[in-house]
């Protein structure tokens, strides 16, 4: 039985893979070892690929099983392949990733009914199911394994899976092994699991969903993976694809320590390494031992590099610091948090952290979320009035999200209690709600592209500069701006202007390239 993962990446990203479909063929690889009978091979595809492109290398495998990692950036493109391989391929297409749960099964195309549905976790689901297969072809009497989906007529059927892999090092380390290409480590970025789970259960999420409990890698492991990515294959870039990474304190400590001891043994520049953690989370122990990552003591680049007209966010304003340190805020509103099954912000707590990350002058990359419950837009706002001063004299990054209502979330079944309004299809934009209305929601979307320009690139000081100048409210210099943009001519057929709502992959990239910094020089200086 011949098996083909296919890899939809998103075209932004560095590396040119995912991390899923490699750690499941290491662990499919691992359980049939001894039959060679059963091969599994990994193909990727930039997710904006032709899918022409793509159902012709897949025809050209002839494989008995496709599957598919689907996520919110693929699931469309995905869907469309397995549309047009209809009637040119016959094999079984399998389905797993955060897009596929037992709700959304129901939204799929009839096209679809004769497939499988990994749910939750993948890697010993998978090899159960090509047992199972092998076994169906065999003739020999099999039923479907736990944990996976399928339709039988028009009733999906499925059995809750009860065993899950809590020992990780079990999964064979698709780097240790030489599962991954070795060309893949070309572009320099690279993927890490410490643990599985998460102890939060934020109801817009669905991480948590299939993991209860946390499950954590060895530390021997996770030692041996980072000596081999940054010594062995000099990474430029790691991301830790924790949920929180200091969820055990202690543990993450001692990864940390690790790290110092690569950077001083090896006498080599550390990678930019991302994790995330929550502010209430961490001591300044840890924070200290965080600051020893850096390339040299002091460090302020929105200060010393100018503003381009391009994205400088995750390069020159990172430059220098190596951990980016991630952490959700996500809302200022109290109700809004309680919505979504998160605590209240300390207030207190969060002022000491962001003084403390200040005097060791390390960097935090902050998301906060367009679009919860109950946020009005004064609120949201009022938020934001709060908590940008803390941005001052730092290469903070300000990372704001449009809410986006994932399917099989807490959240999803919220929806009509909270008057939410969304896209069905991916990515799942929320457009208004019961205390945001649509207009209101498209304004702040505006404005909150125009803020992230400014705030989000070595513009921020002269941000600064306006408001103690004029002792304006950073909403009404930002309003101030978007008029500005929105009267001048040249700027008439931007997308800003032009689209009804300003979505964050737009903020992220294209904006940088429509408002030059110069213009922004201009206005700050002048307002």
């Amino acid at each position: 039985m011949k098996l083909i993962l296919i890899n939809l990446y998103p075209k932004e990203t560095i590396a040119r893979y995912l991390l899923s479909s490699y750690v499941l063929k290491a662990y499919v690889d691992k359980s049939f070892e001894r039959d060679k009978n059963i091969s599994i091979q990994v193909l990727n595809f930039n997710a904006e690929t032709e899918t022409s492109e793509i159902c012709e290398k897949i025809i050209k495998h002839n494989s008995d099983c496709v599957g598919y990692s689907c996520y919110i950036w693929n699931i469309e493109k995905i869907l469309d392949i397995v549309k047009t391989l209809k009637n040119r391929l016959n094999c079984i297409h399998i389905f797993g990733g955060p897009e596929i749960s037992l709700h959304t099964m129901q939204r799929l195309p009839d096209s679809n009914r004769t497939n499988y549905y990994v749910i939750g976790e993948g890697e010993k689901k998978l090899a159960n199911l090509l047992t199972y297969l092998k076994n169906k072809n065999a003739d020999f009497e099999a039923e479907v394994p736990q944990g996976v989906a399928y339709w039988n007529k028009d009733e999906v059927c499925y059995k809750k899976d009860t065993d899950k892999i809590t020992n990780l090092d079990k999964i064979p380390s698709i780097y240790l092994n030489g599962i991954l290409d070795n060309c893949l480590y070309t572009g320099g970025q690279a993927f890490l699991e410490t643990q599985r789970g998460c102890k939060y259960k934020c109801n817009y999420c669905i991480y948590h969903k299939h993991l209860s409990t946390i499950y954590y890698y060895s530390l021997q492991r996770v030692f041996e993976e980072l000596d081999y990515l940054i010594i062995k294959k000099r990474i430029f870039a790691l991301r830790i694809f924790d949920a929180v990474f200091a969820s055990n304190l202690t543990r993450a400590k001692k990864i940390v320590e690790h790290l110092i001891k690569i950077k001083e043994n090896n006498r080599i520049l550390l990678s930019c390494i991302y994790w995330e953690f929550n502010y209430y989370d961490v001591d300044e122990e840890f924070i200290r031992l965080v600051s020893s990552l850096k390339s040299r003591k002091k460090i302020l680049n929105a200060n010393e590099i100018p503003p381009l007209n391009r994205p400088q966010l995750y390069s020159e304003m990172l430059k220098g610091y190596t951990a980016i340190n991630c952490f959700g805020i996500q809302s200022f509103h109290k109700e809004s948090l309680r919505a979504v099954g998160r605590a209240s912000i300390d207030i207190k707590a969060l002022k000491d952290f962001m003084n403390m990350a200040k005097e060791y002058n390390i960097v935090l990359k902050i998301d906060l979320i367009l679009g919860l419950p109950f946020e009005t837009f004064d609120t949201y706002f009022e938020g934001l009035e709060f908590f940008l001063p803390f941005f001052k004299d730092t290469d903070h990054i300000l990372n704001i999200h449009y809410l986006q209502v994932l399917p099989g979330s807490d959240l999803e079944n919220k929806c009509k209690t909270y008057g939410i309004r969304y896209s069905l299809e991916a990515p799942h934009i929320v457009f208004s709600t019961q205390s945001f209305q649509e207009a209101e929601m498209k304004y702040a979307s505006k404005l909150s592209a125009v803020l992230f320009r400014v705030i989000n690139s070595p513009l921020r000081k002269y941000l600064f500069a306006a408001k103690e100048k004029t002792g304006k409210r950073f909403y009404d210099l930002i309003q101030s701006i978007f008029d500005n943009i929105a009267t001048s001519q040249k700027f008439k057929q931007t997308r800003l202007l032009q689209s009804e709502y300003a979505y964050d992959v737009y903020w992220n990239n294209d904006i940088f390239q429509e408002i030059p910094s110069e213009w922004f020089l201009d206005v700050l200086k002048t307002i």
